[in-house]
């Protein structure tokens, strides 16, 4: 065979490595690791499927440097967790206790995991570590405690490497015993009442749920997994409530936390991390003797990966005096090791000693040990250059990450040459004030929480923050202008990594000019360029909070942009049809944004908002008004060539000919709109609303189920719809398939176990999106599902999810979710009450395609009270709708009771005649419940017909 790749790419699983370039590919995307990660893969990815051994990949990643094992493992679980965000159930690193690693290809199972074995959180990045030093002893005794304990805190001053021990600690837990991690960082959280939104945040819950703390202990309870919630001191008291209710509300969570101070929380264990170790005093030292203490190794590891420093005898006992001067301070000791590649130790004590004079003193507030790291940074902060200082107070706005050419942008009010800004950047990554990340694309930087904390006041003292503010905002707006135009030609992932990390950075900038007022019209624009990225994290509370906002600053300013303006009433409305409960003030959103879009001639956000009226209007099943707006959608999609809103019609249409019970012409449809949809490439797929190949796919399933003679088929391909629905990370597209097909089709089947997975998954991603209207839903088929699978024997909880559904949102009251209440309660004998939800169906007037189900379970209550003729009428009306509708899926059904209430009548022949007709109409799924239970049926009427007098 031709090779089709060059010969330095391996590939491995979905995976391609292009070793000679350090660039490693899933399909299309980039995988994005750190330095050393890469390094080792390249190695382990030269032998591939042959045992690497730890000192191979010592030298590839520490070259010439000695470190201790506890880095090899950090890095390897760093690579293992970068490649299972791709991959959840795959491993390609196997371990060889003691020995080493080796990189292999793994058979993929298909096996759907379990909730407990999913990730809190699609993507929790952990900061990068360096080279970690003298933490040997810690980490393992801190790994005993957290598998001890429910809740752990690491105590220390600043600086002294809290959360470095933590994510080196987490992450060989990560790697070792397959913890699932989330990093929560409380460093830029401004106030207590800012916690728990920011756990909500890390957790994917929108910031428009309704009680988050509920949503937060929710999403854990059926979770084995761990937080990490760093720099805690500021913000205590919540931060210990915060613990003490997942603690009780859960029971496979545990909870590392950093601070200064211990939580003092229920069941805290506190672990308190001394600073490194340090040579004694009053001793004339060896070179070798000081590099035995962990506070030395860590000043000449850094000084020599900076300056190519090595320590000599004569230096020995003055780079022990610095470290005992810093008081064994992991950071002090970082900021001060750049001064080490171009002076002496004996010069650096001595400028140290002359600073810590002016700067600690008697006066000064607080430990020495915060004072002593107080002054390392203003000693630090005070050689820098005026432009290094210049641009370190700039770049404190950052939320995130940065490049380079972002921080040209935001210190543009200096003046400063692009030149000078590349070398201040430099200088502060040599001086330690700055982490840099190799991402793909290039490096990028993130200030550490302590310099960032630092020079953000300098900011702000400097009388600089509302120029670095304003230019701040205009940077994310650019960047989101470019966001929305490459939405259009990136697959829906790639697309995500690039922009997703910058949504705390638009909540900052949309803070300050919108809710702040300080540039209303810049907030208005940041608000509609952030739009994509709402709707791609499904956050629709926090799309419609700042939209509505952004429409009220601009009737207050009386803006005349009209293009603005509709931008924003579509962006609003696109939400309006999931979360609306105000029918009337919804409808009136919907034809604001369809005048604005016609008078501006903008054809794109027309069908936005007709697609959005139509999808309205359908839910609740107003077909009359509901056609006439798919008409005008289907004409302006052609006029217009939008294939997306073209898709969007057909869609509707589908959903429209569902109602009325039309399967076969919805079938065809769909099997049309799939083929197209399959030869079209992944970049010019993009979501009108939801991803249009994992919804076709869900309710064509759904549809071979119920509407056709194939229900093998529709099960198959429920199944392969859920875990697709599941690996998109898209909340609505989750949400719109697991409540109209994937629980339906499993529940029908009967298949209990999987279906209380995706229960539970539905009502994880309905509290993460903001979207508590689709509660009751989620809440129905858990009560259901643990009824029908024993759980739960009282039916409490079933009136309970009942009156729910019957007080929610008229757009997701479909009756299917009150029939399996019905069957729920029948099961456990409550058939008062199931009779109590069918009356009042019968009442308000059941959903044609539900009739059959409804009348068949009417039927079930008049047999258990001794009426058969009744439900012998009851249940042939039952069938004839069935037949009429084309509903295969209850007419078996029906035709089995129907069948065994003339069987047990005696009447056999009839019995026959009623069943096998339908029977052997069907062409699959005759391993589903319903058809095994009339082939068991006509099996023992065929057995009866042979008695004799039969």
């Amino acid at each position: 065979m031709v090779p089709t790749e060059p010969d330095d790419v391996v590939a491995f699983g979905p995976f391609r490595l292009y070793g000679e370039h350090r660039r490693l590919f899933c399909g299309a995307e980039e995988v994005q690791l750190g330095g050393r990660a890469m390094e080792m893969l390249v190695t382990l990815a030269r032998k591939k499927g042959e045992l690497v051994y730890k000192e191979e990949l010592y030298n590839a990643a520490w070259p010439g440097i000695f470190v201790h094992e506890a880095n090899l493992k950090v890095t390897i679980a760093s690579l293992r967790r970068a490649l299972r965000e791709y991959t959840p159930t795959e491993d390609y690193i196997r371990t060889f206790v003691g020995r080493g690693y080796r990189l292999t290809d793994q058979v993929i199972t298909g096996e759907i995991p379990k909730i407990a074995d999913l990730p809190v959180v699609a993507n929790t990045r952990f900061p990068e570590l360096a080279t970690v030093i003298g933490r040997d002893a810690e980490i393992a005794e801190l790994r005993a405690r957290i598998a001890a304990n429910r809740l752990t805190t690491i105590v220390g001053p600043g600086g002294i490497g809290k959360t470095t021990v933590a994510v080196a600690t987490v992450q060989l837990l990560e790697d070792e015993e397959g913890d699932l991690i989330t990093f929560i960082d409380f460093s830029r959280v401004a106030g207590e009442e800012f916690v728990i939104p920011s756990v909500a945040a890390a957790l994917g819950i929108s910031s428009g749920s309704q009680d988050r703390l509920d949503a937060i202990s929710s999403i854990l309870a059926r979770r084995k997994t761990l937080l990490l919630l760093d720099t805690c001191e500021h913000v205590l008291n919540a931060v210990a409530h915060l613990c003490d209710v997942i603690v009780a509300n859960t029971s496979d969570v545990r909870i590392l936390a950093t601070s200064r101070q211990a939580l003092r929380a229920k069941r805290e264990e506190v672990f308190w991390l001394a600073p490194l170790e340090v040579p004694p005093p009053d001793h004339i030292h060896t070179a070798e003797q000081v590099l035995r203490y962990s506070a030395p190794q860590l000043l000449v590891e850094r000084a020599s990966e900076k300056g190519k420093y090595k320590t000599e005898d004569g230096d020995a006992s003055a780079v022990a005096e610095i470290c005992r001067r810093l008081d064994g301070s992991p950071l002090a000791i970082e900021l001060i090791s750049s001064r080490l590649g171009s002076r002496s130790a004996a010069d650096v004590l001595e400028e140290l000693d002359d600073r810590f004079a002016t700067l600690v003193g008697r006066d000064q507030e607080g430990p020495l040990r915060q004072q002593t790291l107080l002054a390392t940074m203003q000693w630090s902060y005070a050689l820098l250059t005026k432009s290094e200082a210049a641009v370190l107070r700039a770049i404190s706005i950052f939320m995130g990450t940065f490049d380079m050419d972002e921080v040209v942008c935001i210190v543009v009010h200096h003046g400063l040459d692009p030149t000078v800004v590349f070398d201040a950047i430099a200088g502060l990554r040599a001086k330690s004030m700055l982490s840099v990340e190799q991402m793909s694309g290039g490096m990028r930087y993130r200030l550490l929480d302590s310099t960032r904390a630092f020079a953000g006041n300098l900011l702000e003292a400097a009388g600089e923050l509302t120029a670095v503010s304003q230019a701040h905002a205009r940077l994310v707006l650019d960047i989101f202008t470019r966001a929305n135009a490459d939405q259009a030609r990136l697959p829906t992932r790639q697309w995500h990594i690039a922009y997703a990390s910058r949504a705390d950075d638009l909540r900052r900038a949309i803070g300050w000019a919108l809710f702040l007022r300080a540039d209303p019209l810049l907030g208005m624009q940041l608000v509609a360029s952030g739009l994509p990225l709402w709707h791609e994290l499904s956050l629709s509370e926090e799309a419609r909070s700042n939209c509505e906002q952004a429409l009220v600053e601009f009737d207050r300013t009386g803006c005349r942009d009209t293009t603005l303006k509709l931008k924003l009433v579509v962006g609003l409305a696109a939400v309006s049809s999931y979360i609306s409960a105000n029918a009337e003030k919804a409808i009136k959103i919907f034809e604001t944004a369809i005048q604005l879009s016609r008078q501006i001639g903008d054809s794109r956000a027309e069908c936005q908002a007709l697609g959005a009226l139509a999808r309205y209007r359908l839910l609740p099943g107003h077909q009359t008004e509901a056609r006439k707006t798919l008409r005008e959608l289907k004409g302006l999609a052609m006029r217009s060539n939008n294939r997306a809103a073209q898709w969007e019609h057909e869609h509707l249409c589908t959903e429209w000919e569902i109602i009325r019970c039309e399967y076969r012409p919805a079938i065809a449809r769909l099997e049309k709109l799939r083929l197209e949809l399959q030869n079209t490439a992944d970049g010019t797929v993009s979501r009108f609303d939801l991803d249009p190949r994992i919804r076709t796919d869900t309710i064509l399933a759904a549809l071979y189920w119920l509407g056709s003679r194939r229900p093998g088929t529709g099960l198959n391909r429920v199944q392969a719809a859920a875990r697709e629905a599941l690996e998109a990370r898209h909340g609505w597209t989750l949400i719109y398939c697991y409540t109209h097909g994937v629980l339906f089709v499993l529940c029908e089947c009967q298949e209990h176990a999987l279906a209380r997975e995706y229960a539970a998954l539905l009502k994880d991603t309905i509290f993460r999106h903001g979207m508590p209207a689709w509660i009751p839903v989620a809440s129905c088929y858990i009560e259901a599902l643990d009824a029908l699978s024993g759980v739960r024997k009282d039916p409490d909880g079933l009136m309970s999810a009942f009156d729910g559904l019957r007080t929610g949102l008229k757009q997701i009251g479909r009756h299917v979710y009150y029939a399996l209440l019905i069957r729920a309660l029948y099961a456990n004998g409550h058939m008062d009450e199931g009779v109590r939800i069918l009356d009042y169906l019968f009442e308000v007037g059941p959903q044609r395609s539900m009739v059959p189900e409804l009348l068949r379970l009417r039927a079930v209550k008049e047999r258990s009270v001794g009426r058969d003729e009744e439900a012998l009428s009851t249940l042939r009306r039952s069938l004839t709708v069935a037949e009429e509708n084309g509903a295969w899926a209850w007419q078996i059904r029906c035709a089995t009771d129907l069948a065994a209430l003339l069987r047990d009548r005696l009447q056999i022949d009839e019995a026959k005649s009623v069943l096998e007709p339908v029977y052997g109409q069907f062409i699959d799924g005759f391993d589903t419940p319903d058809l095994q239970r009339a082939r068991n049926l006509m099996t023992e009427l065929q057995d009866l017909g042979r008695l004799p007098g039969s």
